[in-house]
């Protein structure tokens, strides 16, 4: 009997070919770290809906989302054309156009903390100016985050995105460490005793579902905390809305919990399925981009060559005038939450110390968590230390069950994935079936116990 690697290198022999001319090209042949893959990735020619199409026309269904920056699933008819018809009017101005009001006016209308509006290429950069605004705005110098909270790989928040949390990342000066504090996540009593005693710091950075859209999650009782101590000791509170930014809610998660930031950081779904990024927030802290600031010595210098491009622009306004509906969100959640459950439904079948959990559209797994007699009906998140759910899975399990899911034409990242308003119960059913046969052939390995 073949194992599932020695079907995964048979069927998809042209990938393995591709990924050796890429080896020859890239850093681990791939343009970005969530896309390396033991023993090679597939390759992708096109998608459409909830599907993908490799070579050879192969298909799967896809829970990569565009890395979350896909709502409506692929291709959205009215996306595609209202990118045609920018196409044929210009892809990059070099000036101001009427896209870029239209799009930052949705963007007022929909997140709450957007007083003010400022365009960028990514979340990365998006991440970078909030920082470096907080630190302008208050004199301060320092910024506190929580362990394994992913906000960019820039220097000041890269450090403790990644297990294990304490180890410094190369390439930073000692100096930019210090000015990062890092905290543990969902500990308010943590927080308060660092911002008592270190008046140094500016701001307090995080994702408002928890890190990585819920691996390690958060609720709006946190968030609500949190922003009382950031009031109260003078600190600017930043919500990263990269991912959760029109996916939790029309306006986000800080629209979901009540719990209104003094800056929000937007991108992925904000560019409809295009490069682009946003920095919302305050007028007053805002304006220190604005030239009138520099009479006080404070202005921030901020180019970008391709900020509210009107390619992505027209993109944007085109998803967001759907987003505002809050139709796509009942779907996405609704069908998410089918699949977790049917998924756990199948692990407790077998017996299996993993869990699949997850809030709004997010499907995150945990791979050999070691306790036997847990039933994944009844995982709790919660109750588990952060440590755990963000660099706890069985490593030696995920690259077996990440090649079984693509022969069996699912497309699962090694950490979950997220659904779209395209995915239908067909697409879970199919899901489900190709998760127990990849579960079968495990267990025929020897690599999980019968």
């Amino acid at each position: 009997m073949h194992t599932i690697l020695e079907r995964y290198q048979k069927t998809f022999a042209k990938d393995r070919e591709l990924a050796h001319a890429a080896n020859q090209l890239f850093p681990d042949g791939v343009t970005h770290d969530s896309r390396y893959m033991s023993p090679f990735p597939v390759y992708i020619t096109r998608a459409d809906g909830a599907k993908k199409w490799g070579l050879e026309d192969k298909t799967f269904i896809d829970y990569w989302a565009g890395h979350g920056a896909l709502l409506l699933g692929h291709n959205p008819p009215e996306v595609v054309e209202a990118v045609t018809v920018q196409l044929h009017h210009g892809t990059h101005y070099g000036a101001c156009h009427p896209l870029e009001l239209e799009w930052g006016t949705l963007v007022t209308q929909l997140i709450p903390s957007a007083e003010r509006v400022r365009f960028v290429s990514s979340g990365t950069e998006a991440t970078l100016m909030a920082i470096r605004l907080a630190r302008t705005y208050t004199g301060r110098n320092k910024v506190l985050k929580f362990a394994g909270h992913f906000h960019g790989w820039h220097d000041s928040l890269i450090l403790g995105a990644y297990p294990p949390f304490e180890i410094a990342v190369p390439g930073i000066p000692q100096e930019v460490r210090d000015t990062t504090l890092i905290c543990p996540p969902n500990d308010i009593d943590a927080v308060e005793t660092l911002l008592k005693t270190d008046k140094d710091i500016a701001c307090v950075i995080l994702e408002p579902t928890g890190a990585s859209f819920g691996v390690v999650p958060t609720d709006g009782t946190f968030l609500q905390q949190l922003r009382e101590l950031t009031q109260k000791y003078g600190v600017l509170l930043i919500f990263d809305e990269v991912i959760t930014g029109f996916r939790v809610a029309p306006g986000g998660a800080q629209a979901h919990y009540n719990v209104t930031p003094d800056m929000t950081t937007l991108a992925k779904i904000l560019a409809g399925g295009l490069p682009g990024g946003a920095l919302v927030g305050k007028k007053e802290i805002l304006e220190l981009i604005s030239m009138q600031a520099e009479q006080r010595g404070l202005k921030m210098p901020h180019p970008g060559t391709f900020n509210a491009n009107p390619l992505s622009a027209s993109a944007g306004i085109a998803m967001l005038n759907i987003v505002k509906t809050g139709e796509p969100h009942k779907q996405a959640h609704r069908i998410a939450q089918q699949l977790r459950d049917e998924l756990n439904s199948v692990i407790d079948a077998y017996r299996l110390d993993w869990a699949v959990y997850g809030e709004f559209s997010g499907i995150k797994l945990l791979i050999g968590h070691g306790e036997k007699e847990a039933r994944a009906a009844d995982f709790n998140p919660y109750a588990w230390d952060y440590r755990k759910l963000k660099g706890g899975n069985n490593a030696q399990l995920l690259t077996p069950l990440r090649c079984g899911l693509l022969l069996n034409g699912v497309d699962l990242a090694s950490n979950g994935g997220m659904t779209t308003s395209a995915h239908t119960e067909a697409d879970i059913a199919q899901t489900v079936q190709a998760f127990e046969q990849t579960i079968d052939w495990m267990k025929a390995e020897g690599l999980i116990a019968n």
